[in-house]
């Protein structure tokens, strides 16, 4: 609110007025805040006092903004980030997985400074003790990725003027698959697996057979898979919103679909699963409550309860943690099986191209990165070519 009283004129016969905005109440002291400004105006017109007292009270609302924005926390800034940028522009997985590492460190360290203060150094030591308390690698790059994108918003929406990241090099990780079966594992392993539920028993060879990650596979709708071609299209991914505790249909990982193409015995063993799943569908009627989509219609997975809905993607990593220790197989996670198809086929001499549109990997350097150490074996075999010269 904003009002005036008139002033004496200027000595050259002017008119003056005073003005005074009212910004409410001091809320630790209850003291009155207002500001006042003096403005000489060439008349005492309503047009000409309305027009000043506008401009005054934009003049103290910028100021006000410049005094808050420079005072803002990192902790608040992160708020506007998430509902300005992140929620508008990204997907419900990378905000998920943006919270989650702010949650994991950030927000801890960083949270209580006025982001205005926040030096490249204070980030610097940040990540050393992240280095030091877990070691691992994937969640610095992902704490990196994070602090980058905070900082470069707050860099373009000129909240600050210098960039603290600027002097932060990205953390090394080594992204070489470690854990995998070789050939004779994954025999042991569909040998083992023969009497266990088919629901995970598939899922296990979907991994292995194909390369597919666990959204993936939770992801697959029955309509996606040619019996007649031995094809499965992966377009989708099953996922958990966190902030809504909801499952829900995405893209996959680099947000193209491929089609990945498996054996004949593994196509009729599923074909017997379809069927064996539509007679208990017929079983239950009315009972069969399937995931719908945003139209409310029924999406049809693969991969279900008893009653249609999903299962939750990360219950097959505590499945599969049952099964290897129940089955005595080689402790490694269920990830691992993809990198498990991946070694076997490298161990073939599969061209890596297929081997990259098979993972569903958007750049051939990717699976070079990760897989063309499972080649080293590989060498001396090479080398060996030239024996015949000696």
């Amino acid at each position: 609110m904003a009002s005036y009283i008139p002033l004496e004129p200027t000595v050259d016969g002017k008119p003056r007025i005073k003005i005074t905005v009212e910004r409410g109440y001091d809320q630790d002291t209850g003291r009155r805040l207002r500001k006042f400004k003096t403005v000489t105006l060439n008349s005492l017109s309503e047009r000409t006092i309305k027009k000043a007292i506008t401009e005054f009270e934009i003049e103290v609302s910028n100021m006000e903004m410049s005094k808050n924005i420079d005072s803002m926390t990192f902790n608040h800034f992160v708020e506007k980030w998430m509902d300005n940028y992140v929620r508008v522009d990204l997907t419900i997985k990378t905000r998920d997985n943006y919270n989650f590492h702010l949650k994991k460190g950030i927000l801890d360290e960083l949270g209580h400074y006025k982001l205005s203060k926040i030096k490249t150094f204070h980030i610097v030591e940040c990540f050393k003790k992240w280095k030091e308390s877990n070691g691992n690698g994937s969640m610095s790059i992902g704490k990196f990725t994070v602090l980058k994108s905070i900082f470069g918003k707050a860099i373009e929406w000129k909240v600050i003027k210098e960039n603290p990241m600027n002097g932060v090099k990205s953390p090394r990780v080594n992204r070489k698959a470690k854990g995998f079966y070789d050939e004779e594992q994954i025999k042991v392993l569909f040998d083992r697996i023969e009497d266990i539920n088919i629901n995970h028993k598939l899922k296990i060879k979907l991994a292995v057979m194909a390369g597919l990650r666990i959204s993936e596979i939770a992801g697959i709708r029955v309509e996606c898979i040619d019996f007649d071609k031995n094809t499965i299209i992966i377009d989708r991914a099953l996922y958990f919103d966190e902030e809504k505790k909801q499952l829900y249909l995405g893209l996959t990982k680099n947000k193209k679909a491929r089609t990945v193409t498996l054996p004949v015995p593994f196509m009729d063993e599923l074909k017997l699963y379809i069927e064996e799943r539509e007679d208990t569908k017929s079983k239950v009627g009315n009972l069969w409550k399937p995931m719908l989509d945003e139209r409310q219609q029924a999406i049809n997975l693969l991969f279900t309860n008893d009653f249609g809905y999903p299962h939750h993607p990360r219950s097959m990593s505590t499945a599969w943690n049952r099964i290897i220790e129940k089955k005595k197989l080689p402790k490694i996670t269920f990830h691992d099986l993809r990198h498990s198809y991946a070694s076997f086929m490298v161990s073939k001499g599969v061209n890596f191209k297929i081997i990259q549109e098979q993972l569903g990997h958007s750049d051939i350097k990717i699976t070079l990165n990760v897989y063309s150490h499972l080649t080293d074996r590989d060498k001396q075999k090479a080398s060996d070519l030239f024996d015949d010269f000696y």
